[in-house]
């Protein structure tokens, strides 16, 4: 409590007892409205205005505004914006509490008074709680005035009663022109935190944290168990700020009260920051949890600026991060718990979506003992059944798992007719190395690929992959199976070794021809430039990566960007624990069977026979088909040779043996333009031609098959392991935020940046500064 030794003068005093006496003979609930104005015209001549913060009073002239000669003398007197007086202001307050709601009134005071004036003036909080409001009566008493105290027996050591100058626990701090009233008694700091128990612990520091942000202070723990919580003020040594707090768990309720504080805060704080100590990871993770539970991938920046609109902090990254990793355990489970989860979580998918497909790698030990994980391997069954009518090629890749424990997630992916992916098949294994490959690819084609031959398998040049798929009786090679490069991955290997931007674009261009002849000159330009790259890849296998010499194996997919696609969408999922990620798996392919089945019985309702991606390719082709100039050889097998209206370049068509020379439509299983122009020439539909994978038939019938929704854990069937640990060998040990970006290589390389230059030799290798041609 503020004490206030002011004497008042003669004026004041008289003032004072009368507004008193006049007091006592009104009903209390009038003390507060009719009380203060009606002195207010008893003793002053002029306009009166109240404000909630403010009170000033002068004389009016005609027009009714205020003209005092000296905006700051008062009645009797008194300078209320002196500290001599300013408790006589906090009298007329108290009473005039409630009035000042007014809205005229405080029109009034904006419109005619003059804000510098006002602002000078010493007045006092209307927020008074009922707990806090005292009868006036009752106070004076306690002060020692009484009824009998008349005009003579005023004392002019009288102190102004504690209710007109400030409420019990409340600090007055000023702030330039204005005083800022704090409210500090417990009550009132319940009030600000919104509650006045908390359910636990958790709870109770959130609120504190939240409060502690929003008032721009700071605090620091004293004392922490189960049981109790005492913080103070941060600052108590450097501005003997007694702030403190302290909250015990009441045995009875369970719930955490708080039973001690002292306050407010009295410290000020000079350094600007735009973090906030207190704004730490656990609060982060808190006011965060919904966003990361909506969607795991969200990226960092976006959950910063999640805390700067919600707290008005700028948190640094790595709080942020830390933040959502505690958000990602609060949310998907605790990591060593999820390994445990996860057999439990596959069985019940096989048990409600029968014809999945799960194999198990585990440390070998007795049923009695925990196993340790090593390996899963899981396809859905709806995949499966899709798998058998897509294109005959299956496209693998890899992604690393950045979450506690290190691991590789393997992904196969499928393409249906509209050149859609088709996630296939999904693998967890230690590391990326033949023995993990092999067991990954033999698991594909034991319950994917089944007895189905042709399957062409599209990877990059692993020394792993290549091993396994190379070794005698691999169902990968001929005549089972073939397979190719990815040609970006190839060329990529091609620059690593060359390093030359120019070799680089010929590379893919010559890999990326359809013609046999448009490859070859290639080629020559590249032995032109450079004989050894020419020879590095003609010593590769013409079939493994140029599209010219596939043989339409590959169905004109070059690269395995279809997988890489997928591995994007997943990589919110690698930082999750390992249930959350598989889980994520299941809920995507859910998604992409719930949307994509209406579309393809929608279109076949509308009479489509093939689906929107060959569509839209032949309308095209047709276009130009009508351009080329026909002549015929033989029209009974369809032989054609046609002649194109740009380039005048030569193309032969064979419609009994389905070639042409340009070798798009071996390539890309559907009519080129020169096809198109011969069936134009022979009134031949041109559609019997097309590849049946693009058939709307084969679309709707890749995703017919549906999943079906797991029941509440209750009914879930029991786990095949007693209990399931992780792989302490691929515990993390290095602190801090992991690597979550690929190694840059030449594919991350940007092409034609040129070499930073000394500025004054222009030469490259170093700067200005160790210029050995700069001045002495």
């Amino acid at each position: 409590m503020l004490e206030n030794s002011t004497l008042l003068d003669e004026s004041g005093h008289r003032l004072v007892e009368s507004l008193y006496k006049t007091s006592k003979q009104m009903p209390r609930e009038q003390h507060t409205r009719d009380g203060a104005l009606h002195f207010s015209q008893t003793f002053f001549s002029g306009q009166t205005f109240f404000s909630g913060q403010t009170f000033f009073s002068g004389q009016s002239d005609d027009s009714g505004e205020s003209t005092a000669a000296d905006d700051s003398k008062a009645i009797g007197g008194c300078d209320f914006t002196s500290k001599k007086h300013s408790s006589i202001s906090s009298i007329f307050l108290n009473f005039n509490i409630q009035s000042q709601m007014d809205a005229n009134v405080i029109s009034d005071i904006v419109q005619n008074e003059n804000f510098y004036t006002i602002s000078q003036v010493a007045v006092e909080s209307n927020a008074i709680t009922n707990d806090n409001e005292a009868d006036a009566n009752e106070v004076l008493e306690e002060d020692g005035i009484g009824e009998e105290d008349d005009e003579d027996a005023f004392d002019n050591n009288f102190q102004v009663p504690s209710t007109f100058t400030i409420i019990e626990e409340t600090n007055m701090t000023t702030d330039n022109n204005w005083i800022v009233t704090q409210l500090a008694s417990k009550n009132d700091f319940t009030q600000e935190l919104g509650k006045d128990s908390f359910k636990d612990k958790e709870e109770l520091i959130r609120a504190i944290k939240l409060y502690s942000i929003r008032t721009h202070k700071q605090f620091e723990v004293v004392e922490t168990r189960p049981t109790l919580w005492t913080i103070r003020c941060k600052l108590h040594l450097q501005s003997g700020c007694k702030w403190q707090v302290r909250a015990i768990k009441r045995k009875r309720s369970g719930y955490f009260e708080i039973t001690k504080y002292m306050g407010p805060h009295t410290c000020l704080y000079n350094n600007i920051s735009q973090d906030h100590p207190n704004l730490d990871g656990s609060l982060i993770a808190q006011e965060t949890k919904h966003l990361i539970k909506e969607q795991p991938s969200i990226s960092i920046p976006a959950l910063r600026a999640e805390i700067v609109d919600k707290l008005g902090y700028i948190p640094s990254y790595k709080k942020v991060w830390t933040g959502k990793q505690k958000a990602i355990e609060q949310v998907f489970g605790n990591w060593e718990e999820s390994y445990s989860a996860l057999p439990k979580f596959l069985c019940t998918v096989q048990k409600f979506n029968p014809g999945t497909i799960v194999e198990w790698l585990v440390s070998s030990s007795t049923n009695e003992e925990p196993m340790e994980f090593r390996r899963v391997f899981w396809a859905f069954a709806p995949s499966i059944k899709g798998f058998v009518h897509c294109r005959p090629v299956i496209s693998i890749d890899d992604t690393h798992l950045y979450g506690k424990y290190k691991g590789t997630m393997m992904i196969a992916m499928g393409v249906d007719g509209n050149n859609q992916i088709l996630p296939l098949a999904f693998a967890i294994v230690e590391n990326e190395s033949y023995d993990t490959w092999n067991w990954f690819l033999s698991y594909i084609k034991i319950h994917a690929v089944k007895e189905r031959e042709g399957i062409c398998l599209i990877s990059d040049r692993h020394l792993g992959i290549l091993k396994a798929v190379n070794q005698h009786g691999s169902p990968w090679l001929e005549p089972h199976g073939f397979h190719r490069y990815c040609l970006r991955h190839f060329i990529n290997n091609f620059y690593e070794k060359f390093r030359n931007s120019e070799l680089k674009g010929l590379a893919y261009r010559a890999g990326s021809q359809n013609q046999v002849r448009k490859f070859n000159s290639t080629m020559e330009e590249i032995g032109k430039l450079n004989p050894q790259a020419r020879q590095w890849l003609e010593s590769h296998p013409l079939d493994r990566w140029t599209l010219a010499h596939d043989g339409g194996r590959r169905y004109g997919l070059l690269t395995t960007n279809l997988s890489e696609i997928f591995n994007s969408v997943l990589k919110g999922a690698r930082f999750l624990p390992i249930t959350a990620c598989v889980q994520l798996t299941f809920y995507r392919l859910v998604h992409y069977f719930e949307v994509r089945r209406p579309l393809g019985n929608s279109s076949r309702a509308n009479g489509d026979t093939y689906t929107p991606h060959v569509l839209v390719k032949q309308v095209a082709l047709m276009s130009k088909a009508s351009a080329h100039s026909l002549r015929s050889f033989n029209r009974e097998k369809g032989i054609f040779e046609l002649i194109t209206q740009r380039g005048r370049n030569v193309q032969v068509v064979n419609l009994e043996q389905k070639t042409c020379t340009c070798g798009k439509w071996e390539v890309f299983k559907y009519p080129c333009s020169h096809v198109l122009s011969a069936c134009a020439t022979l009134s031949l539909n041109s559609w019997q031609y097309v590849d049946k994978c693009y058939s709307i038939v084969k679309y709707c019938d890749t995703w017919a098959s549906e999943f079906s929704p797991l029941p509440h854990e209750a009914y879930w069937p029991q786990s095949l392991f007693k209990e399931l640990l992780p792989n302490f060998e691929l515990l993390r040990n290095k602190k801090g935020r992991p690597r979550s970006t690929r190694l840059r290589n030449g594919m991350d390389i940007k092409e034609g940046r040129k070499a930073n230059l000394c500025g004054i030799c222009k030469q490259s290798g170093h700067n200005r500064k160790k210029c050995p041609s700069k001045p002495r």
